[in-house]
């Protein structure tokens, strides 16, 4: 009987001494705040003998750890973005598995921002915080068009003080066609507002100085071109319209007199065909309801020409010359969509700009320049206006052009010091 009970006493012990060397796990799942699994971090446990494991959550963000001794662990969790995770008050228990929810939170963002008090405030007015200028690499970003170029000048510039929108200068001359972006040296947007110089406040104003004569022959020359057969087909059209752009143009500028006097020339032709769709409904002899589509070309021509000479008359009086001439044309406008053709009208103009410019430096701090421009301009606008208008909401307009048979000249002078 004793060693009966001496046998039952040493087989309990044993088996408490073998459940308690089994080992234990750590399992679990890393989650963001939201809930949301991350994949990826890093789990590592930490025995208190020191001895690391480590593994990695999967898609669904769980992880587990096996092989673990009883005893107190700390656990550390890494992720990308996310800032470190540890519970130094995790107890595995022997044999037993123990589960472990993660909240992981978004790491912060640390910037630094150093403030220097050694610059100061500038009350230069020609050094405006809000002013832009375009050089060299800015300006070949801008579209070659003109008129695009025009466009985007304008947006540049934002809206300007009163009714009649921005205002734009060449070589300190108000208005005039925009030279080719070939010519261009520099732009500056709303430079000086309040400046004495100009006649308005300067909100949305564009300043544009062209490129003088340079020390070396130099020139390049371009060539753009567009049709129909790559572009696509207007939905309203039923065949693909013809159509086509052809824009080339070229600059050459070199010394006439060496370290004296210099020119710049430059040439730009644009002829576009665009189209347009008249889509309307029309009656027929019979006063039946009709549709009426067609296409119809409408011909944008634009020529400029302009020679530019700077003389150094001596070593402070400077003096630049500059010519511009610019034709353009456009026909077949006012029609398209309900409008019918017998709306059609064509624009025409000319201008001539000759431009004088006198620098002369009084001391290292003062200059005063002396500018005198002539523009002699020609506008015609050439339309029937002779029918009256006919306009059937939602069906099409007919009749005359808005516009009828006009022609504008204007002789313009202008001097400034």
């Amino acid at each position: 009987m004793k060693n009966f009970l001496r046998l039952a006493l040493f087989t309990f012990l044993f088996s408490i001494l073998g459940f308690a060397q089994q080992p234990g796990s750590l399992s679990g799942q890393i989650q963001d705040t939201l809930g949301a699994a991350v994949v990826g971090a890093t789990v590592t446990t930490v025995s208190p003998d020191g001895v690391e494991k480590t593994a990695t959550s999967n898609q669904r963000g769980e992880f587990s750890i096996t092989g673990l001794a009883a005893g107190a662990y700390t656990v550390r969790v890494k992720a990308p973005n996310f800032a470190l995770y540890e519970n130094t008050e995790i107890v595995i228990a022997a044999g037993q598995r123990e589960e472990l929810v993660v909240p992981l939170t978004v790491e912060g963002v640390e910037e630094q921002v150093d403030v220097s008090s050694s610059g100061g405030v500038s009350t230069d007015p020609q050094n405006n915080a809000g002013a832009t200028v375009l050089k060299e690499k800015d300006l070949e970003a801008l579209p070659d068009d003109p008129d695009e170029l025009e466009a985007a000048l304008q947006a540049l510039a934002g809206p300007s003080s009163g009714p009649n929108g921005g205002q734009i200068y060449i070589d300190g001359f108000t208005g005039g066609r925009l030279p080719p972006k070939e010519s261009i040296r520099e732009i500056r947007i709303n430079q000086n507002p309040f400046s004495a110089e100009y006649d308005r406040l300067g909100f949305g104003r564009i300043e544009i100085l062209t490129k003088p004569g340079s020390d070396k022959f130099r020139g390049n020359a371009f060539f753009n071109f567009n049709d129909e057969s790559l572009n696509s087909r207007n939905p309203f059209a039923l065949n693909r319209a013809a159509g086509q752009l052809r824009f080339f143009g070229g600059n050459v500028s070199g010394p006439i007199q060496k370290g004296r006097s210099s020119y710049f020339l430059d040439v730009n032709n644009r002829d576009v065909d665009n189209n347009t769709v008249v889509n309307a409904v029309v009656l027929d002899p019979l006063l039946n309801a009709v549709p009426f589509q067609q296409e119809f070309q409408v011909p944008n021509r634009r020529l400029s020409f302009s020679p530019r000479v700077d003389y150094a008359i001596n070593d402070k009086n400077t003096l630049v010359a500059r010519y511009s001439f610019t034709r353009a044309s456009v026909e077949n406008q006012g029609i398209g969509n309900f409008s019918l053709p017998s709306r059609a009208y064509a624009t025409k103009s000319v201008e001539h700009e000759f431009r004088l410019t006198e620098t002369m430096i009084i001391n290292p701090t003062t200059i005063n320049e002396t500018r005198f421009e002539y523009e002699w301009e020609k506008r015609e606008q050439n339309g029937d206006n002779s029918i009256p208008t006919i306009n059937v909401s939602d069906a099409f307009t007919g009749g005359g052009a808005q516009i009828g048979l006009s022609f504008n000249r204007a002789n313009t002078w202008e001097v400034q010091n």
